[in-house]
């Protein structure tokens, strides 16, 4: 199974707005090369702070006849109201992947809703989130979480490909993520090869493909 994170940076290398959110930030060059980075991917992979925060849609539009990818929601603590887009508007019924202490609380409110797996711990642990993808079939997963949903998926190395969209925006304010963000360092960064596979343009926007070597 390859594991894929995708994310747009501003030029000052930040990926949210100056309220923690990211909405407005990317254009429709980049709406579109999301569909088709989505539409290579049989799972999108989605914390639960950017379905509560962003509210996305996950449903390809921009390319013709392809099949959506199925929704993996990670929920470490509480539950989701199941009025958001992800339980309205998906082709497939979500799999919520959550802890034993929130399993009780997450079935009373959307076991109706999704296939709900709980983790046999009171955390979130990577490893067994690609392990429970592995044995369901996944061969390509689209990581769309945030910048601690991406680091902790870094530290374990099991992200295999990052692309990036570099967007036109400086924003400046202190404090703000990067792509992969917690308060200590990936464990031995500068001995990890990123390979650069492609680059190209859209409009004002740059797009990088990096897989790991």
């Amino acid at each position: 199974m390859k594991l894929s994170i995708n994310m747009a940076m501003t030029l000052d290398g930040k990926v949210v707005r100056p309220d923690g959110r990211w909405y407005g930030l990317t254009s429709s060059e980049d709406k579109t090369q999301m569909d088709v980075y989505r539409s290579q991917s049989d799972a999108v992979l989605i914390g639960k702070n950017s379905i509560l925060n962003d509210n996305p849609i996950v449903k390809i539009r921009a390319v013709p006849n392809a099949l959506n990818p199925r929704p993996v929601i990670l929920v470490r603590k509480g539950t989701l109201p199941p009025d958001k887009h992800v339980f309205e508007e998906s082709d497939h019924i979500p799999l919520i992947i959550c802890t034993k202490s929130n399993l009780k609380e997450i079935k009373t409110s959307l076991e109706n809703k999704a296939e709900i797996f709980a983790l046999d711990s009171d955390d979130i642990d990577p490893k067994k989130v690609t392990g429970i993808l592995k044995r369901k079939g996944y061969k390509n997963v689209l990581l769309e979480g945030g910048p601690k949903l991406n680091f902790s998926f870094l530290e374990a190395d099991l992200v295999d490909r990052i692309y990036i969209t570099v967007v036109p925006y400086i924003i400046g304010k202190t404090g703000l993520a990067g792509i992969a963000d917690r308060n200590s360092e990936l464990p031995g960064f500068d001995k990890q090869n990123w390979t650069l596979k492609q680059h190209f343009t859209k409009g004002n926007e740059i797009f990088l493909v990096y897989e790991k070597s």
